[in-house]
């Protein structure tokens, strides 16, 4: 008696797009302003769950981004590319956690097993951000006029204080944008297979629509960061709590994503 494997399913582009509707909204949600102070007490439940993880986590990619940008050029590159998997391993284990599973550090090193997408999102991402500082570049030359008319003096006050407000009320939205296209766009392409300018856009109509619990969520997190910098100034103490912010600070801000990702794109059926 012979055993008959059984066919693979070909994953084509209809099953792909089944199982992106299946796991997502069709639309992301809009939530309540106080669900950004959720999304971080939330975060923070999670890492609890396995807080020395967590921690050994954060550690492993300051440490690696540190070294690799020390590379000149290439680094910065590097990790421009990168950062999406690095992210994606943090949801990953976020999910694990939130699954009641086991967390461990290979969850940061999984998405790098097939990272070919979360590259594309980091390429994106290298290539909008290139192309928003050519913009800021030209505005400024266009308001302000050459570096070198500056260093001479040969550009009025009044001028420079007009062309550094427009540059401003530009830079300060476009790099908003930009934050909001790329946030979510890791976890949209790693967990649920979205196409990389589809996730991206998704990314930002879903942090457009949740722009006033996302300001919450800043203010917070913003205060929270000023109140612990008046620490960091004491002396030996103040070295102490900056190294336990830089160990918290990325998987706390990663955690309440975590949980603002699913508030905004997972189906409640499908969600556990």
């Amino acid at each position: 008696m012979t055993d008959t494997a059984q066919p693979t399913p070909e994953l084509t582009l209809d099953t792909v797009t089944n199982k992106i509707a299946s796991e997502l909204h069709s639309e992301p949600q809009k939530v309540a302003a106080g669900r950004g102070l959720n999304w971080l007490t939330e975060g923070w439940a999670l890492i609890m769950k396995e807080p020395l993880v967590f921690a050994a986590m954060s550690v492993i990619s300051l440490v690696a981004i540190f070294i690799i940008s020390l590379v000149p050029l290439l680094g910065s590159l590097a990790v421009t590319l990168l950062w999406p998997a690095m992210m994606a391993g943090f949801f990953l284990a976020f999910k694990h956690a939130k699954q009641k599973q086991a967390v461990t550090a290979n969850d940061l090193f999984e998405p790098f097993k097939a990272p070919a997408s979360l590259i594309g999102v980091g390429g994106m991402y290298l290539l909008a951000s290139i192309v928003l500082f050519l913009v800021l570049a030209l505005v400024a030359f266009l308001s302000l006029g050459s570096i070198t008319a500056i260093m001479n003096g040969q550009i009025d006050m009044g001028r420079m204080v007009v062309g550094l407000v427009i540059l401003t009320l530009i830079a300060i939205p476009a790099s908003l944008a930009l934050a909001m296209a790329f946030i979510f766009a890791p976890v949209l392409v790693h967990e649920h297979q979205v196409p990389v300018i589809e996730a991206i856009k998704r990314s930002f109509f879903g942090s457009l629509r949740n722009i006033l619990p996302f300001i919450v969520f800043f203010m917070i997190l913003t205060a929270a960061l000023f109140v612990i910098g008046l620490f960091v100034a004491i002396p030996f103490l103040g070295w102490l709590v900056g190294i336990a912010v830089a160990i918290i600070y990325l998987p706390l801000f990663c955690g309440a994503l975590f949980c603002a990702y699913r508030d905004i794109f997972v189906n409640n059926h499908t969600a556990s």
